[in-house]
């Protein structure tokens, strides 16, 4: 099945959409596998379910639907073609996430036809907070997320992008360590520290 008749067209950042076929796989760990044995139904299951997520997660990295649409659509050709290498995860969301950041520097830099790291693109790392978000206080007012979301405005990118895994994404210290390229646990632990204790004060 070629490729392109799997790609749709490409929302916008914030939108969702009923993912189909969730429950065909009882595991990350045998969707995976299954995919890399060969299987399309698995193919179809992983971009499916993951697509979205990756959009929009693409599009706070760097705000250009264009760079962020080519980079998703060479990653999951680049995925496709290449399975039989590909190691296994048991999350395939983590993988993905590290794959697109990867490809979305590397896409930006050519686009920009200068050399960028995520730091320097224009702004950083952005989100905000939803009424649905639970950070720090799970009984947030809708001016408490008001003020947060003008404190996370104000933190720095990397601030900003280790607020998103914890918070968002529920990744773990390793996890975020692996992804952001921190030296080790305890400065992503301080980093977090720093980040939280920041937004702590505005409420």
């Amino acid at each position: 099945m070629p490729i392109k008749k799997l790609l749709p067209s490409y929302p916008d950042a914030e939108e969702t959409l009923p993912v189909k076929g969730t429950g065909a796989f009882s595991s990350d760990a045998e969707a995976w596998d299954a995919f890399r044995e060969g299987s399309e139904s698995a193919f179809i299951y992983i971009y499916e379910r993951y697509f979205h997520t990756l959009y929009a997660y693409g599009f706070r990295i760097i705000a250009n639907p264009e760079v962020v649409k080519d980079a998703l659509q060479d990653m999951f050709i680049h995925l496709r073609e290449r399975r039989q290498y590909l190691g296994g995860t048991d999350d395939i969301k983590f993988y993905l996430f590290k794959s697109i950041k990867r490809r979305l520097i590397k896409d930006f830099s050519s686009w920009q036809g200068k050399k960028e790291s995520l730091d320097t693109v224009p702004d950083g790392f952005q989100f905000t907070l939803s009424h649905e978000a639970q950070l720090i206080d799970q009984q947030l007012t809708k001016e408490k997320i008001a003020k947060l979301n003008t404190a996370i405005a104000q933190l720095s990118p990397r601030k900003r992008e280790i607020i998103y895994y914890s918070f968002y994404e529920g990744l773990s210290y390793r996890q975020i360590q692996e992804i952001m390229g921190l030296e080790n646990q305890q400065t992503t632990r301080n980093l977090m520290f720093k980040a939280i204790r920041y937004l702590r004060k505005v409420i």
